[in-house]
Protein backbone atom coordinates (compact mmCIF):
# COMPACT_ATOMS: atom_id res chain seq x y z
CA UNK A 1 0.00 0.00 0.00
CA UNK A 2 1.23 3.39 -1.03
CA UNK A 3 2.36 5.50 2.12
CA UNK A 4 -0.14 8.34 3.53
CA UNK A 5 -2.97 6.75 0.72
CA UNK A 6 -4.92 5.46 3.27
CA UNK A 7 -5.16 9.00 5.40
CA UNK A 8 -6.00 10.74 2.13
CA UNK A 9 -8.60 8.10 1.44
CA UNK A 10 -10.42 8.98 5.31
CA UNK A 11 -9.89 12.62 4.58
CA UNK A 12 -11.31 12.76 0.99
CA UNK A 13 -14.46 10.84 3.00
CA UNK A 14 -15.14 12.66 5.61
CA UNK A 15 -14.61 15.93 3.33
CA UNK A 16 -17.60 13.93 0.86
CA UNK A 17 -19.40 13.64 3.69
CA UNK A 18 -19.91 16.65 4.99
CA UNK A 19 -20.18 18.03 1.19
CA UNK A 20 -23.40 15.48 0.84
CA UNK A 21 -24.77 16.89 4.71
CA UNK A 22 -24.27 20.34 3.48
CA UNK A 23 -25.85 19.90 0.51
CA UNK A 24 -28.87 17.46 1.69
CA UNK A 25 -29.61 19.91 4.54
CA UNK A 26 -29.11 23.29 2.68
CA UNK A 27 -31.23 21.78 -0.13
CA UNK A 28 -34.81 22.97 1.39
CA UNK A 29 -33.12 26.75 2.38
CA UNK A 30 -32.60 27.26 -1.03
CA UNK A 31 -35.67 25.76 -2.31
CA UNK A 32 -37.61 28.46 0.02
CA UNK A 33 -39.91 31.10 -1.78
CA UNK A 34 -38.55 34.82 -1.62
CA UNK A 35 -41.07 35.94 1.77
CA UNK A 36 -44.28 37.91 0.44
CA UNK A 37 -44.57 41.31 1.73
CA UNK A 38 -47.70 42.99 2.30
CA UNK A 39 -48.75 46.43 0.03
CA UNK A 40 -51.43 48.81 0.63
CA UNK A 41 -53.34 49.68 -2.63
CA UNK A 42 -56.15 51.88 -4.03
CA UNK A 43 -57.49 51.67 -6.99
CA UNK A 44 -60.67 52.90 -9.11
CA UNK A 45 -63.66 50.54 -8.80
CA UNK A 46 -64.60 51.12 -12.40
CA UNK A 47 -60.86 50.43 -14.43
CA UNK A 48 -58.84 48.69 -11.56
CA UNK A 49 -56.29 52.02 -12.03
CA UNK A 50 -53.73 52.05 -9.57
CA UNK A 51 -53.72 55.29 -7.60
CA UNK A 52 -51.74 54.95 -4.92
CA UNK A 53 -49.36 51.59 -3.79
CA UNK A 54 -47.34 51.85 -0.15
CA UNK A 55 -45.32 49.17 2.05
CA UNK A 56 -47.80 47.17 4.60
CA UNK A 57 -47.24 44.56 7.54
CA UNK A 58 -49.39 42.82 9.09
CA UNK A 59 -50.33 44.46 12.42
CA UNK A 60 -50.10 47.62 10.82
CA UNK A 61 -52.79 50.11 11.99
CA UNK A 62 -54.44 51.91 9.18
CA UNK A 63 -57.43 55.08 9.96
CA UNK A 64 -59.23 56.65 7.93
CA UNK A 65 -60.80 60.17 8.93
CA UNK A 66 -63.68 61.41 7.30
CA UNK A 67 -65.76 64.63 7.96
CA UNK A 68 -69.42 63.90 8.56
CA UNK A 69 -70.56 65.79 5.17
CA UNK A 70 -73.42 67.45 7.09
CA UNK A 71 -72.65 67.72 10.43
CA UNK A 72 -68.91 68.68 9.77
CA UNK A 73 -67.78 66.64 12.66
CA UNK A 74 -64.61 64.11 12.28
CA UNK A 75 -65.08 60.54 11.99
CA UNK A 76 -62.52 57.92 12.61
CA UNK A 77 -62.16 54.35 11.90
CA UNK A 78 -59.66 52.34 12.79
CA UNK A 79 -58.07 48.81 11.55
CA UNK A 80 -55.85 46.08 11.93
CA UNK A 81 -53.88 45.22 8.72
CA UNK A 82 -54.10 41.05 9.49
CA UNK A 83 -51.49 38.68 8.13
CA UNK A 84 -53.90 37.55 5.49
CA UNK A 85 -54.17 40.76 3.94
CA UNK A 86 -57.59 41.05 5.41
CA UNK A 87 -58.63 44.33 7.49
CA UNK A 88 -60.17 44.18 11.02
CA UNK A 89 -62.24 46.92 12.10
CA UNK A 90 -60.95 47.61 15.44
CA UNK A 91 -62.97 50.73 16.84
CA UNK A 92 -64.27 54.17 15.23
CA UNK A 93 -64.93 57.12 16.96
CA UNK A 94 -67.37 59.87 16.03
CA UNK A 95 -67.44 63.74 17.70
CA UNK A 96 -70.97 63.98 17.32
CA UNK A 97 -73.97 61.99 15.75
CA UNK A 98 -75.87 62.71 12.85
CA UNK A 99 -77.14 61.15 9.84
CA UNK A 100 -75.76 57.58 9.06
CA UNK A 101 -73.95 57.54 11.91
CA UNK A 102 -74.40 54.26 13.76
CA UNK A 103 -75.65 54.78 17.36
CA UNK A 104 -75.19 51.07 18.62
CA UNK A 105 -71.61 49.43 17.55
CA UNK A 106 -69.26 46.91 18.94
CA UNK A 107 -69.27 45.81 22.92
CA UNK A 108 -68.96 48.92 24.44
CA UNK A 109 -69.31 52.57 24.28
CA UNK A 110 -66.82 55.54 26.26
CA UNK A 111 -66.44 59.54 25.98
CA UNK A 112 -63.61 60.58 26.09
CA UNK A 113 -61.68 63.98 24.60
CA UNK A 114 -65.06 65.06 23.51
CA UNK A 115 -65.41 62.01 21.24
CA UNK A 116 -67.77 59.26 21.39
CA UNK A 117 -65.96 55.64 21.09
CA UNK A 118 -66.88 52.22 19.66
CA UNK A 119 -64.41 49.50 20.82
CA UNK A 120 -64.80 45.81 20.20
CA UNK A 121 -66.18 45.98 16.86
CA UNK A 122 -64.30 43.45 15.53
CA UNK A 123 -65.20 42.83 11.75
CA UNK A 124 -63.24 41.72 8.99
CA UNK A 125 -63.40 42.93 6.21
CA UNK A 126 -61.29 41.86 2.44
CA UNK A 127 -60.99 45.49 1.22
CA UNK A 128 -62.13 48.90 1.99
CA UNK A 129 -64.37 50.59 -0.56
CA UNK A 130 -66.06 54.16 -1.06
CA UNK A 131 -67.14 56.78 -3.39
CA UNK A 132 -64.12 59.56 -2.78
CA UNK A 133 -64.57 62.78 -1.66
CA UNK A 134 -62.12 65.94 -1.88
CA UNK A 135 -63.41 67.34 0.80
CA UNK A 136 -64.87 64.46 3.44
CA UNK A 137 -61.82 62.38 3.25
CA UNK A 138 -59.82 63.97 5.33
CA UNK A 139 -56.79 61.49 5.47
CA UNK A 140 -55.87 57.76 5.27
CA UNK A 141 -52.83 56.91 7.64
CA UNK A 142 -50.90 53.69 7.89
CA UNK A 143 -49.64 53.57 11.95
CA UNK A 144 -49.74 57.46 11.93
CA UNK A 145 -48.45 58.39 9.41
CA UNK A 146 -51.07 60.00 6.13
CA UNK A 147 -50.73 58.01 2.79
CA UNK A 148 -53.02 60.20 1.26
CA UNK A 149 -56.06 63.19 1.14
CA UNK A 150 -58.87 62.94 -0.26
CA UNK A 151 -58.23 65.84 -2.04
CA UNK A 152 -55.18 63.75 -3.72
CA UNK A 153 -57.42 60.94 -5.43
CA UNK A 154 -60.59 61.49 -7.79
CA UNK A 155 -63.34 63.16 -6.82
CA UNK A 156 -66.45 61.61 -6.53
CA UNK A 157 -65.03 58.09 -7.72
CA UNK A 158 -65.58 54.44 -6.31
CA UNK A 159 -62.23 53.43 -4.97
CA UNK A 160 -61.35 50.45 -3.35
CA UNK A 161 -58.25 49.89 -0.84
CA UNK A 162 -56.89 46.47 -0.64
CA UNK A 163 -53.76 45.20 1.61
CA UNK A 164 -52.27 42.76 -1.29
CA UNK A 165 -49.50 39.84 -1.04
CA UNK A 166 -46.49 40.99 -3.25
CA UNK A 167 -43.50 38.99 -3.88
Amino acid sequence: MIPGLRIRVARMARFALAMAVTIVLGAPVSCVRPAERLELVITAQADGRGLLAVPAAAGDVLEFEWIHSVEHFPWFERFDVLADGSLFLRDMKVAGFGAGVPFERGTSVRVENGYIIYSGIDETYPSYRWINSTSAVASISLNGSIVARGSDLPHHEALELRILKRR
